[in-house]
């Protein structure tokens, strides 16, 4: 069965395929949506509803084209097929040219819709829509309160959303002391411990209403430093689900301490950035979270940052040597830029040594992106040609 998602902004229209979806049992329409959504929007409810079909109305020819373009660009062979309230000739080698097999024309056809359905299902079975991936999940665990997690991870964030343009969440899973609502002066937006909350209940929608933003990057602080005695696994469990399936990248900053919480958080993680500073405390502790995490199973998950690097005593062999594991990233001592950051609510200038550290980390944390699929485009006579099962499975673009 296919899953689908109807886009019109014209109640008759709506009526009319609702009306006949019941005798396409191949198709199951998850939603239906009374206006054009924006291509963010579209992407998140594709990702979350797990879509195969788009049912789109097209008597707006430049909202439907612009959806039909970011779609082929973003998520390569999902079903299209167009809707429109009148038969338009003029409109049909438009539709060609963006690739789109088979429009409907007021009024629905049943039967019509049914074999359409039934091909796309055939063709499906042997060329599936390439979903978009499921984000990456990345944890930022300090040795020590103070080494300057929050400054690495609101820098990382920032680059990766501004700079790099990956579709960027950072979550502060500090729940007892999170400074990233301060660090971006985030104002009033839900909390982490709000989406844990309402995690059974929580969609699309739901969740653009509650990140807070800075810039192109997403966020979900802390909230008011009280967190729940307990949280259960399973709403933890939720709400990642949620996120990794809309964002490109996820930066968790985490407490210290290597509680039942953080331990989930990084049970889910493709890698864990352990920060300590060159200094006699932090590097202790910071071999005492290792060792911890290599009894929990984590350690080949584990790199190390060093940050506020100086000149010391502890030379990097050393560093690696105290911590039991080697330097993965270095960042610079700038107090003045970092306390700059912090009055302005910004992340490091990338124009600095700092910043450009924080960069480097920052493309190292995106993934590699896929080559585009290359779909053959029909002929105009074909637009209009219902092919038989052998003719099914030519290469085609809904």
């Amino acid at each position: 069965m296919l899953r689908s998602l109807l886009i019109s902004p014209s109640e008759r229209l709506r009526s009319e395929v609702e009306g006949i979806l019941p005798s396409v049992p191949e198709l199951e329409n998850v939603l239906t949506l009374p206006s054009y959504p924006s291509t963010d929007e579209l992407l998140r409810t594709i990702r979350l509803r797990k879509l195969d079909l788009l049912l789109l109305d097209v008597d707006d020819f430049e909202q439907a084209r612009s959806l039909i373009t970011f779609l082929d660009d973003t998520v390569p062979g999902l079903v299209v097929i167009t809707l429109g309230s009148k038969k338009n000739v003029e409109l049909l080698p438009k539709l060609m040219n963006l690739g789109v097999r088979d429009h409907l024309t007021s009024p629905m056809d049943a039967v019509e819709l049914a074999a359409i359905t039934r091909i796309a299902v055939n063709h499906l079975r042997h060329h599936p829509v390439v979903r978009p991936r499921l984000a990456n999940l990345y944890t930022f665990l300090p040795a020590k309160p103070g080494v300057g997690t929050s400054t690495i991870a609101v820098s990382v964030s920032c680059a990766l959303a501004e700079d790099i343009g990956a579709r960027t969440l950072l979550m502060d899973c500090d729940l007892a002391a999170g400074a990233i609502q301060f660090l971006l002066k985030l104002g009033k937006s839900a909390s982490m411990v709000d989406a844990i909350t309402h995690s059974q209940n929580l969609d699309e929608g739901l969740w653009t209403q509650m990140v807070g933003r800075w810039g192109k990057l997403e966020v979900l602080h802390a909230g008011d430093l009280e967190p729940p005695p307990q949280i259960d696994p399973a709403d933890l469990q939720r709400v990642l689900a949620m996120a990794r399936a809309q964002y490109g990248v996820i930066c968790a900053d985490c407490a210290s301490s290597i509680d039942p919480f953080s331990t989930s958080l990084m049970h889910e993680s493709n890698r864990i950035f352990l920060v300590t500073t060159p200094e006699v405390v932090p590097l202790h502790l910071a071999a005492s979270r290792l060792r911890r995490l290599t009894e929990l199973g984590l350690e080949d998950r584990v790199s190390l940052l060093l940050n506020r690097k100086i000149r010391s005593k502890f030379n990097d062999t050393e560093v690696a040597r105290a911590v039991g594991m080697p330097i993965t990233h270095r960042f610079e001592n700038d107090y003045a830029r970092v306390t700059g950051a912090i009055l302005d609510a910004s992340p490091v200038p990338k124009q600095t040594n700092l910043g450009q550290q924080i960069l480097d980390l920052a493309h190292s944390l995106v993934p590699q992106i896929e080559p585009k699929r290359t779909v053959q485009h029909r002929k105009f006579l074909e637009f209009f040609h219902v092919p038989n099962n052998a003719e099914s499975e030519a290469e085609w673009r809904g």
